[in-house]
């Protein structure tokens, strides 16, 4: 499919929804968000610098030196359409520095949810979404009201992973248990593994667009003037249709009265790795997320989820190897307390790549972990300050080739304040 044809698409939840006889039908409600923030970095420059730091800001180029920012870093707008009783339709389109368009869509689907009639439920989701993975993103506009910062799991989650996706979902409740399968075939996702393999894990909050490229450093393995993989550019775009082949995925959850909850998610985007277009090659990425979740008092969040997959791409050469092999791993585990309005959150990360091939002409390997300290304070319903503590330590042996050490140490403070309207 095209381009246009992924425009039109993701304008059904709008134009193709069914036209609903109920009285009062169909209501409209649009909200906003604005995120301003307060950044002091040090360390390496940002990934979106065409870099290989992990943080959204960074320190300067050579020194290293503090960089102190103050910016706009997100203004989303997130439109509900309430078409009858059943039908609904969701839009969520953000503004902010780094994305290479002015707008862009973020979400963008219709909802098919009838009331039940008996303990078992059903749903189901037509258009751009993000699959059922993160634990964190759970706040408005896909926050997290944890932290500023989400893990490097669900920031990976944020930046690659988006589906253009026909879902569905079951649930079956009894007593205080209930048990939850989802399911989706989807398209538009084949390049997801590419900022994983040549940049690594990363801790941010950014939401990638539908239409939007990302940055990739200006490794000697890749872009024009690469002897390795000169086809791949010094960008990518996720949200993107290479190879025609539908992908999928599936999650069973389990939850117990609110208090506990588990589950395991897995996803295959079935990409051939083979397939080049519009300068992006097609990734064949899979992974399996599991979770836990418990609330042991009042006020009291454990978070903890894990991840381990595979992404590869390129021609096999050699009879066997792909240029291209990694092996990913990641785990959280983050526990947060709310006094009344204030809410102290704490979490440590470790994530990890295994390069599989070709490490001397391209070294994808990597090691590393962060502590995230936030302090939030909640005014009204619609108003919010965090601030956040996030201090990096990662090794990766590829920053030798920019002119880097292989390991870095990098602290960020962020103060950010959301205001909803």
């Amino acid at each position: 499919m095209k381009r246009t044809s992924l425009a039109a698409f993701l304008c059904l939840p709008i134009v193709g929804a069914p036209v609903a006889a109920d009285e009062g039908f169909p209501t409209l409600k649009v909200d906003f968000l604005a995120d301003a923030r307060v950044t002091l970095a040090d360390g390496e420059p940002s990934w979106f610098k065409d870099w290989l730091g992990k943080g959204r800001y960074g320190g300067t180029h050579w020194a290293g030196n503090d960089v102190e920012e103050l910016r706009l870093a997100e203004v989303s707008a997130v439109a509900r359409a309430e078409i009858n009783w059943d039908f609904s339709a969701f839009v969520h389109a953000k503004f902010d520095h780094e994305q290479n368009k002015p707008v862009d869509l973020v979400e963008a689907y219709l909802k098919f949810k009838p009331a039940p009639k008996s303990s078992l439920a059903y749903e189901a989701r037509l258009g751009l979404m993000f699959p059922h993975i993160s634990r964190e993103n759970i706040g408005f506009a896909w926050t997290t009201p944890y932290t500023i910062t989400p893990s490097a799991i669900n920031s990976w989650v944020g930046e690659e992973v988006r589906a253009l996706a026909l879902e569905g979902k079951a649930t079956y409740q009894t007593g205080a248990h209930s048990l939850s399968l989802t399911a989706a075939i989807f398209g538009f996702n084949d390049p997801a593994g590419t900022l994983l393999a040549f940049r690594g894990w990363a801790l941010n909050d950014y939401k990638v667009g539908a239409f939007s490229q990302l940055p990739l450093a200006d490794l000697p393995s890749i872009g024009a003037d690469s002897d390795f993989l000169n086809k791949q550019p010094l960008w990518v775009h996720p949200i993107n249709e290479i190879d025609g082949k539908p992908g999928y995925y599936a999650s069973l959850d389990w939850d117990y009265a609110g208090q506990f909850k588990a589950g395991a998610f897995y996803y295959d985007n079935r990409g051939d790795p083979e397939v080049i277009k519009r300068k992006q090659y097609g990734w064949d990425t899979r992974f399996w997320n599991v979770y836990a979740e418990a609330e042991p008092w009042g006020g009291m969040t454990v978070i903890s989820q894990y991840m381990t997959g595979n992404t590869k791409m390129g021609r096999q050469r050699a009879g066997w190897q792909y240029p291209v092999d990694v092996d990913f791993e990641a785990v959280f585990v983050l526990a947060s307390q709310q006094f009344d309005r204030n809410r102290l959150s704490v979490r440590y990360d470790w994530f990890a790549t295994d390069d599989n091939t070709f490490v001397v002409e391209d070294n994808n390997n990597e090691w590393g972990h962060a502590w995230t300290v936030a302090l939030s304070r909640e005014f009204r319903k619609s108003d919010q300050l965090i601030l956040e503590y996030l201090k990096l330590d990662s090794w990766r042996p590829a920053r030798k080739q920019i002119g880097y050490a292989a390991d870095q140490e990098q602290s960020i403070i962020q103060i950010s304040y959301r205001l909803r309207f």
